[in-house]
């Protein structure tokens, strides 16, 4: 599912202009609405449109350390497969590399790292083969 479908299904309007304080992007609770700067590359219009549609899921208000984790980490979730996961990190076995592989920021892998659970996490590693002799 793209963020375009995902959006509408949280019933969120996504609009280009430019965000306060230099932000990618922003959503407004008030109106359901994430404002969008128009210039943003590829990559950092999918992640920032992922990132804020977390808010809006979670339908934060405010702007704090946790509410930030928690929809980078919903939007990771999004962004990027288990599948897709093992796949680059067996080609790649640096943040950048299997960013790149993925076409997401590495900051999206790190949050996707951190979303997973003790149990995910062992899982994925045997299945990309780290820890292993």
């Amino acid at each position: 599912m793209g963020y375009e479908e995902k959006a509408e299904e949280l019933g969120v309007a996504i609009i280009d202009g430019v965000p306060p304080n230099g932000w990618w992007a922003c959503y407004d609770p008030d109106t359901h609405t994430i404002l969008r700067h128009p210039g943003l590359g590829a990559l950092q219009r999918k992640s920032s449109t992922w990132h804020e549609l977390g808010h809006a899921h979670y339908r934060h208000i405010g702007c704090n350390p946790r509410q930030e984790a928690q929809a980078s980490m919903w939007a990771a979730r999004h962004l990027i497969s288990p599948e897709a996961f093992v796949d680059a990190a067996r080609i790649d076995d640096d943040l950048i590399g299997i960013a790149h592989r993925l076409f997401v920021l590495p900051r999206d892998v790190k949050y996707f790292v951190k979303s997973l659970s003790f149990e995910e996490m062992l899982e994925l590693r045997k299945r990309i083969g780290w820890g292993t002799p």
